[in-house]
């Protein structure tokens, strides 16, 4: 097998087997992957990444951006934003939302940041036999 330092590809290039990078990689537009692809460190996106399968992610996932889905997003336990919420402006129609002031740490469900800055989970309660929204704090 050929061992190159260094290899600069100004047009296309096709691999029709395996191609395995020890180091960095910078593809500077575009990169198509027909089969399966697995990252084992970092996977940094400048642009755009669309994935016409499925995604799973081990770990966490960062993204900066926006995902779009087409379907379902889905977490085995959490889904968590970072950002700090705002009250909108005007005025709210009371609901019946149920909050337990007990933390539980595997409490699955949304998480959202609250106004106070605090991580609030939100489920839903089945517990009366009526679904209800529910809040807890993570």
């Amino acid at each position: 097998m050929p061992t190159f330092d260094s290899m600069q590809v100004t047009g296309n290039a096709t691999i029709e087997q395996d191609m395995q990078v020890n180091g960095n990689a910078t593809i500077g537009t575009d990169m198509q992957v027909n089969g399966n692809e697995t990252v084992m460190q970092n996977f940094n996106v400048m642009g755009n990444e669309t994935i016409a399968g499925s995604l799973q992610v081990n770990g966490s996932q960062t993204v900066s951006g926006n995902i779009g889905a087409g379907s379902t997003v889905s977490a085995l336990f959490r889904m968590v934003t970072q950002s700090q919420s705002t009250v909108p402006a005007g005025g709210f129609t009371s609901q019946q939302v149920r909050f337990y002031p007990a933390i539980l740490p595997g409490q699955p469900g949304l998480v959202l940041k609250g106004t106070d800055g605090n991580n609030y989970v939100m489920f839903v309660d089945v517990s009366s036999g009526t679904p209800t929204l529910a809040l807890m704090r993570a």
